[in-house]
């Protein structure tokens, strides 16, 4: 293609092509193709034969970077991108490799500032390198997103909006990255930045600040805010700014510092000074994610005495009778083709352990492997290191070895004390008949659920008070009570669980710790329009919802339903479906959200007819209607409606793909074999199983809430019209 010598120089020196690199038209040109060709190797080679005859000339210093990028040469690329930043200083597209170059390599608060100087001077230049700056954004805030920068991401993401850089679909989809990258709750309410009506000495210093700020300056604006800390000390609004334009900067332990000073200050209201912590800890689990204590995955050794030979063999058979026939162990599948993939000796056998309360609590794996040329028969405990060391007495009296010391290292999985308890799994013991569940009355499956989740909870409220937490820097919750800050962090920990529980009985649980650490129960607030007044959505489920005026509770069921905020969401959906002036839209929305979270069957298949009614009502399809119908019905083994929903769903739904995944995806997880399925929809006999197609990705929670921010969902700007469970 022919290059417009009046368009922008492409190596970001603000010049027009004609006046800065008018010389090198042709080679430009010729760079452009073979690119378009995706030929990058030979344009490599090309610009840099260029740079050998005309060095120091921005455009080619500027596309051998990209290339090298693009290339996935990094090492060459850092190289390249700083003689490109030594020669040209101010250069947005040079400030914007570096950026790029430091965020590969981990650097991210290099990056935050090298991006920070970029977007200053591509808009002291009138943003002649827009259109590139937007590219370099874009790797930015996936880059920041999977390294769990969240402030850093959402800043980029705030600034493309506010400049209109880049198309709508590129920043909707920018924002869905961030989104889905796994947001703490504490971090999905945005703080906007604060002004002041404080008429000190110092306020003319703090709106010069706040300028900067809200000019993507944020490298002026914080060490203008930090210069004035020995003179507004007491300045919430001061200590916010600099939280915000921290957590912007990719300085987590900086910004934790200042909401942790905000959280002390007089001026601040208990529920911010909460909720300030809670930004604060989560900030600092970003700056340091392997904070100790955690929970760390562990192995133990044995060596085993058994004779070599066909002996050997009897030996073996004999011991595993003995875990099979003793009350601690039980078989476990594995996939031996795994372990020959990985060039490694499968072992003869798997059993998992657990221990002797009722129901019984899974601890670890217990393996065995036979004699091998360079080592003998050996017994290796796995699981997180707490309870392999449970599992370690019980599998020595059995077996008749003793297992070594525990081995772990920073390589090992690690989990927080917190999910360690959260991820307890039960041994239930299911009826050794299969009958035919009455109508209305729980099925096996949701006895035996209820009884897991029962278990967890029991053994949740009995143990976390007593656990060291790492977001308590070492205490245990009720040890933490006992002085009024660290009893912040505690609050700040129950709260957002009982906000972000997606279950009722795990929501019930965290108000239950309440009372097992001296914290005070919950206070309701009386907010009639808590979107317009800027609640954060960490109170929603605080509020009245029956007090909420109907267009109040659409947007609280959007908004939190998107962020993850799932005890509002529910309340939401149970206040909107009792409402006389719900329109069926509205009763369809409601009642699509409480199907997904109802914890049995019956109360599933009973959603399910209400939105059947719905569904003729609003003209929609409800084929993803017999799917959920479909799974409930498969775990209370209703025989009769499960032959009855499979004719259904081949006569009216065999052309929707949707559909059809959705269904390929239920009889997966009932252990059916869809290749046999597949084989079957060839000859004609049975629905397309086989022909299930990807389905478009679900939206995640974790979503950013801004105060005063439109009530649409955040996922596609569009309402929802089409429910589909989960």
């Amino acid at each position: 293609m022919s290059i417009d010598t009046y368009a922008p120089c492409p190596g970001g020196t603000g010049k027009k092509i004609k006046f800065c690199c008018a010389d090198l038209v042709g080679d430009l040109e010729q760079l452009d193709r073979l690119v378009e060709g995706d030929q990058l190797s030979a344009a490599l080679d090309q610009v840099k034969r260029l740079q050998e005859k005309t060095p120091g000339r921005a455009c080619l210093m500027a596309t051998r970077t990209k290339l090298e990028f693009a290339s996935k040469r990094y090492a060459d690329a850092a190289a390249s991108s700083q003689a490109f930043l030594a020669a040209f200083p101010e250069n947005p597209l040079a400030l914007g490799h570096a950026a790029i170059s430091d965020a590969i390599a981990g650097r991210i608060q290099e990056a935050a500032v090298s991006f920070d100087k970029a977007r200053e001077f591509a808009a002291a230049s009138g943003n002649e390198a827009a259109e590139e700056l937007v590219r370099i954004a874009g790797t930015l805030v996936q880059a920041a997103a999977q390294l769990g920068h969240v402030g850093f991401a959402q800043g980029i993401v705030d600034w493309l909006a506010e400049t209109g850089l880049g198309s709508e679909d590129d920043r909707r989809l920018l924002a869905s990255i961030v989104a889905s990258s796994g947001v703490p709750p504490a971090l999905r309410t945005r703080v906007p930045l604060e002004s002041t009506t404080d008429e000190a000495h110092w306020h003319f210093d703090f709106f010069t600040a706040l300028g900067h700020a809200r000019a993507w300056r944020l490298s002026k604006a914080l060490t203008a805010f930090r210069s004035l800390k020995g003179v507004a000390a007491e300045s919430r609004e001061l200590f916010t700014n600099i939280a915000v334009v921290c957590e912007m900067l990719a300085k987590p332990f900086e910004a934790a510092e200042a909401w942790l000073t905000v959280a002390r200050l007089s001026t601040t209201s208990a529920d911010d000074a909460v909720e300030s912590v809670g930004r604060a800890m989560a900030l600092e689990t970003e700056a340091d994610p392997d904070r100790s204590p955690q929970i760390r995955f562990a192995t133990r050794t044995a060596v085993l005495s058994i004779p070599p030979g066909e002996e050997g063999s009897v030996a073996f058979d004999l011991l595993e009778d003995k875990l099979r026939h003793d009350g601690c162990f039980e078989h476990a599948a594995f996939d031996r083709g795994q372990w020959v993939s990985r060039n490694a000796a499968p072992p003869r056998s798997a059993w998992r352990v657990y221990d002797q309360s009722t129901p019984a609590r899974l601890l670890a794996t217990l393996l065995l492997f036979g004699r091998q040329t360079d080592r003998e028969p050996e017994a290796i405990l796995q699981g997180f290191g707490p309870d392999v060391d449970d599992a370690a007495a019980p599998a020595e009296a059995v077996i008749g070895c003793t297992f070594a010391a525990a081995v772990t290292g920073d390589s090992m999985p690690a989990v927080t004390p917190t999910n360690w308890l959260l991820g307890s799994q039960f041994r239930l013991v299911p009826p050794t008949t299969a009958q035919a569940t009455p109508p209305g009355q729980p099925s096996a499956f949701d006895t035996l659920m209820a009884e897991q989740r029962q278990a967890l909870w029991n053994r949740f409220i009995a143990t976390w008070p007593d656990t060291p937490l790492p977001e308590l820097l070492g205490q245990s919750p009720r040890e933490a009570v006992a002085a009024p800050e660290s009893a912040r962090r505690v609050e700040a920990l129950v709260r957002e669980g009982e906000a972000t529980s997606r279950r009722a009985d795990a929501a019930a649980a965290w108000t239950a710790i309440r009372s097992r650490i001296g914290l005070p129960a919950p206070v309701a607030i009386d907010v009639s329009k808590p979107l317009e007044e800027g609640l954060p959505p960490m109170r929603w489920h605080r509020l009245d919802m029956a007090r909420l005026s109907l267009e109040e509770l659409r947007g609280i069921l959007i908004v939190s339903g998107d962020a993850g905020f799932d005890a509002a969401a529910s309340k939401a959906a149970e206040a909107m479906a009792a409402r006389a002036d719900a329109t069926p839209a509205d009763r369809w929305e409601a009642l699509g959200m409480l199907e997904a979270k109802a914890e049995s069957s019956v109360r599933k298949l009973e959603l399910i007819a209400e939105l059947r009614g719905l569904a003729k009502t609003l003209k929609v399809n409800d084929g993803m209607l017999d799917i959920a119908e479909l799974r409930a019905r498969m775990q209370r083994g209703d025989e009769a409606d499960v032959m009855r929903l499979f004719e259904h769903i081949r006569r009216e739904h065999s052309r929707d793909q949707q559909v059809i995944q959705a269904f390929a995806e239920v009889l997966m997880e009932a252990g059916v074999d869809l290749s046999a399925l597949a084989g079957q929809a060839a000859r004609g006999a049975g629905p397309a199983a086989g022909a299930a197609m990807p389905s478009a990705p679900a939206s995640e929670a974790g979503g950013i809430w801004t105060p005063g921010a439109s009530a649409a969902p955040a996922s596609g700007g569009e309402k929802k019209v089409i429910w589909t469970p989960e």
